[in-house]
């Protein structure tokens, strides 16, 4: 896997069925191997979309240069596209804290 990620920030939340369709666009471009979405939720319970890291597979400029008409289609309101490193590399020591607990706290249910 490539070292370096893009980052798609749309100037406005999206909705789940437009991100979704989004993403779909994306992965068949074939240069993209996942896409890790960061979700917002709002009062009514809808998950709205304002963030897209994009794992790929190629060079940052050529999935940019193939993946710019579809954002321009999908955003026509705007976007910011940013090349670098947006993952954990690793677990940090709060992640291993976070996952004792959660499996403490599930062990703890099976006794009961």
């Amino acid at each position: 896997m490539s070292e370096q990620e893009i980052e798609l920030m749309p100037r406005r939340l999206m909705s789940m069925d437009r991100a979704d369709e989004l993403v779909n666009m994306l992965k068949a471009t074939g240069l993209i191997s996942e896409v890790l979405l960061q979700k917002h939720k709002y009062y009514d319970g809808k998950y709205l979309v304002g963030r897209f890291i994009l794992l790929i597979n190629n060079p940052p400029n050529e999935v940019i240069s193939k993946i710019a008409p579809i954002c321009e289609k999908m955003m026509p309101y705007g976007y910011d596209i940013r090349v670098g490193k947006f993952t954990k590399p690793r677990p940090t020591v709060s992640d291993y804290i976070r996952e004792a607990i959660y499996w403490s706290e599930l062990l703890e249910g099976e006794r009961k």
